[in-house]
């Protein structure tokens, strides 16, 4: 799969994988730019634009989801919409927003890995309305219902 990368800042990376984590899923993303765009709310900029090299049968789209790193938790920060989702025919620049919850812990700064981006496959869904599903162990239990005894 070939994502075409346009640099939009002089600072700008390309995405990568840590050196000896080359079987990792997601790919690193370094903020260029930051904006405290309301109380708490900080905007990072990485600089770049993506878009998919459309090399598919036309049953797929793509997209790239753009996450959290794993280590977010040493900043207080919690990114805004939990999973951004960079559509095929979005070719701006790539941000995140985080909201720093906890100010009392240290917060991203220009430089730093912020946040994460993989490759997304959706398939097309024909939605097929039935009067009942099949009957299943968990049934209709929700939030937490599967931890319990």
């Amino acid at each position: 799969m070939k994502l075409l990368f346009k640099k939009l800042h002089p600072s700008a990376q390309v995405p990568f994988k840590a050196e000896g984590h080359e079987a990792d899923f997601c790919y690193d993303c370094v903020a260029v730019s930051e904006e405290e765009i309301a109380p708490n709310v900080w905007r990072y900029g990485l600089g770049f634009a993506l878009q998919p090299v459309n090399d598919f049968d036309g049953s797929n789209v793509r997209g790239i989801q753009l996450r959290a790193r794993s280590s977010v938790w040493k900043t207080g920060m919690v990114l805004s919409n939990s999973v951004g989702t960079i559509d095929e025919i979005y070719t701006g620049q790539v941000m995140a927003v985080f909201y720093h919850v906890m100010p009392n812990m240290p917060r991203y700064k220009v430089g730093d890995k912020v946040c994460q981006i993989c490759l997304e496959r959706t398939e097309s869904i024909d939605f097929v309305e039935v009067p009942e599903l099949r009957s299943t162990t968990r049934g209709s239990g929700g939030y937490g219902s599967t931890d319990r005894t």
